[in-house]
């Protein structure tokens, strides 16, 4: 797991990457504008925000999964290992689990 949060450290500092949560319930992936507030804030969009330590937490336990929406190309070059690749979200939520938070990023 110490991949993982190198992995996430590693492109939060290097991409300004920005998690957001979405549904499970058919929810749609936002890029937040901004500066990311606090995860115990719910920003003004009404996608609360999860830290890299929050989200490690999550995957360790198994009740969250990361989901990477950018385009391939981005994806290509290089992603958070174990995130699963779904630049088309938005019509694919049928495939996403009901039971499990669900952690998307964006650059």
């Amino acid at each position: 797991m110490r991949d993982l949060t190198s992995s996430l450290a590693a492109l939060l500092l290097a991409s300004a990457l920005s998690l957001t949560v979405m549904a499970a319930q058919g929810g749609t992936a936002k890029k937040p504008e901004g500066k990311t507030p606090p995860a115990a804030q719910t920003p003004e969009d009404g996608v609360p925000r999860v830290t890299v330590t929050e989200a490690h937490d999550l995957i360790e336990k198994g009740k969250a999964i990361i989901v990477d929406v950018r385009g391939e190309d981005s994806y290509r070059a290089g992603h958070i290992k174990g995130a699963i690749w779904m630049p088309d979200v938005a019509q694919r939520t049928k495939e996403l689990p009901r039971d499990k938070t669900i952690i998307t990023y964006c650059s």
